[in-house]
């Protein structure tokens, strides 16, 4: 039952996911242009429900807090900004903003599910491989590296240098923010406390 209960979650959200590319490209639901006709709001209900259906267990399994809410707001953001809004070559600012951050917050849902499988496969202690804070930061600065990478290219300004200059930062913050969490110093109680008790003894 179980197998079959898998079966029919998986199959629903490529179904949902599929409605997602129906309703944008064949039907080309972005040219309607009253917000609540008919076809928006099936399409706002579809762009709700494909990430609902797909991150929704995940998220259960992995015992991941918030990442379901998350990755719906992203991604039905995202679908959204690009069926509904016609940003041209020169975005507004609140527009360019909303994309970007929608977008590498969808992205952050696929990064945190990679580096939380590579860093069960890779990683030796038990602690680091049920870290999803770790594989959460590490999803996130994977995104931001993309998504800076796009808006370089968007300013026409990305160059080799620049765009290895923000690799460089996005890892060396991740190796500081590995450092401050590990803590050396958190095995210094118990060996005080086995050194008193052995002069005890």
């Amino acid at each position: 039952m179980r197998l079959l209960g898998w079966i029919g979650l998986i199959s629903a959200a490529m179904l949902a996911w599929i409605g997602v590319w129906a309703v944008i490209v064949p039907f080309n639901v972005g040219a309607v242009s009253e917000f609540f006709a008919l076809e928006r709001v099936l399409a706002y209900l579809i762009f709700v429900a494909a990430p609902l259906l797909t991150f929704t267990p995940i998220a259960r399994v992995l015992s991941i807090p918030l990442y379901d809410l998350e990755a719906v707001v992203a991604w039905s953001t995202l679908l959204f900004m690009l069926t509904f809004t016609d940003p041209g070559p020169y975005p507004p600012f609140p527009v360019l903003l909303t994309v970007l951050i929608a977008l590498m917050m969808s992205l952050a849902t696929i990064f945190t599910l990679v580096s939380y499988a590579v860093g069960y496969r890779l990683l030796t202690r038990r602690s680091q491989k049920y870290d999803f804070l770790r594989a959460r930061r590490e999803g996130y600065l994977a995104a931001m590296f993309l998504v800076g990478v796009l808006l370089l290219h968007i300013l026409e300004v990305l160059t080799i240098v620049n765009g290895t200059l923000l690799a460089l930062i996005i890892v060396l913050l991740e190796v500081f923010l590995l450092s401050r969490g590990s803590n050396p110093r958190a095995e210094q109680p118990r060996s005080s406390g086995a050194h008193t008790i052995g002069r005890q003894a």
